[in-house]
């Protein structure tokens, strides 16, 4: 249990020990008896973990942050007036098109309409009548005319009534979700009140800016990674849509419409907040390091690789075998992350350190091992004991680093 933890959590702390008080022995990794410790000093190695290059694929990307968009959005307005007398949905209900939402009071449509229906019946035969009138020769055409019109402004006035009849009851316009319910039965609702908000999930996309300068890297069709909050940290595939040809004077940045995979659209919610990475250059089994063996010096890069000591020669177990380190510039290229590619400076086989290399100082003495069999080594040391005395070490290297810059300073 003991192991566990100092593995899982006290690892990095444990690690500035086995630098500092690593193990003591001569460099030729032999036991050496009294009478040679007087005469030949020893030599401290510092213990490192070291890793070859390896081939992978690389790709660069620009990462930002943005909201789930549905581009078929619609907030339903009232176009009745009237109590409202039934709400059928709730938020979060899955309607389709023409579905009842909620009802507004009919009662006085209705009478209005039953008055329109009768008259309409007596203008219709007004009409009649005049329209035979003139047709046996008694008849007026003047009359016959204007019976007509007074029929057909009946007729107009009952269909506009029916039509006013029908914004009573409020549909959904569009098959969607629900996302907002502002009516109460019992509320009194006039005309253009919004009533309710509908989604569409199948509309969802994703908008991001983009710098113009990164204009030319980008192209429809052009993958990007998404990972939304809201769909617990689930990471979907996008895919770029469309650009939009002007540059937002404002910001420099130009929108860019990212498209989920059908399939993925159920999963999310509209407005949630989503990291991007969109992909802006791909290149196939490159040469490429950890991140963190990578340094930096005077804006240049470099990393720690272990080369066979002289005093190791003719060793037949590499694993005590001693090592130096040594300073190597390198030209880098691609970065995802995790790892950097490697255009110029190493080869597949070099042993680069990717562990104790930021307290290394060149042709520096080390041993290659990995901090589980230091710690395996370790097993018999009391936590706290381990944990003091990295901490020590930490204390002095940060006096030593003081005392260099202070002398540098002087000068």
């Amino acid at each position: 249990m003991l192991k566990r933890w100092i593995l899982g959590f006290a690892l990095p702390v444990i690690i500035l020990l086995l630098c500092g008080s690593s193990c003591t022995q001569k460099a030729s990794g032999q036991t050496a008896s009294s009478q040679d410790l007087e005469k030949t000093p020893e030599k401290v190695l510092i213990p490192v973990e070291v890793s070859k290059p390896v081939r992978r694929d690389m790709s660069s990307y620009f990462e930002t942050t943005s909201r789930v968009l549905a581009e078929n959005r619609v907030e339903v307005i009232s176009k009745g007036t009237g109590i409202c007398e039934k709400v059928m949905v709730e938020e979060g209900s899955r309607v389709t098109a023409g579905q009842v939402l909620a009802e507004l009071d009919r009662k006085d449509l209705e009478a209005q309409i039953r008055q329109a229906r009768i008259a309409l019946q007596q203008h219709k035969t007004h009409f009649e009548i005049a329209e035979k009138s003139v047709a046996e020769g008694i008849g007026a055409p003047v009359e016959r005319d204007n019976a007509r019109f007074a029929y057909e402004q009946a007729k107009a006035a009952l269909e506009a009534q029916e039509i006013q009849l029908s914004h009573q009851t409020v549909t959904a316009p569009i098959s969607g979700i629900i996302t907002r319910r502002l009516v109460q039965e019992g509320m009194l609702v006039s005309v253009g009140v919004p009533l309710f908000s509908i989604v569409d999930p199948a509309s969802y996309a994703l908008p991001i800016q983009v710098p113009e300068k990164e204009l030319p890297r980008i192209a429809e069709g052009q993958p990007a990674y998404v990972r939304v909050d809201a769909a617990q940290g689930e990471e979907f595939s996008a895919r770029v849509r469309r650009i939009n040809p002007s540059v937002d004077p404002a910001t420099g940045t130009v929108k860019v419409m990212l498209d989920f995979d059908a399939s993925d659209k159920e999963k999310l919610r509209d407005a949630a907040f989503a990291r991007v990475r969109l992909v802006l250059d791909t290149r196939k089994q490159v040469l490429a390091v950890p991140k963190d063996a990578v340094l930096e010096d005077n804006a240049r890069n470099y990393v720690m690789v272990a080369e066979p000591s002289g005093s190791a020669e003719g060793q037949e177990n590499a694993e005590s075998a001693v090592y130096a380190a040594r300073k190597i510039e390198v030209e880098t290229g691609l970065d995802d992350g995790d790892y950097i590619e490697i255009k110029k400076g190493l080869d597949e086989n070099a042993l680069v350190i990717v562990m104790g290399q930021h307290t290394l100082k060149p042709d520096s003495l080390v041993s290659i091992t990995n901090a589980e069999k230091e710690i395996a080594s370790r097993e018999t040391m009391p936590l706290d004991e381990a944990l003091a005395r990295a901490k020590k070490k930490q204390e002095e290297e940060e006096k030593k680093k003081r005392a260099e810059q202070e002398a540098l300073s002087q000068q």
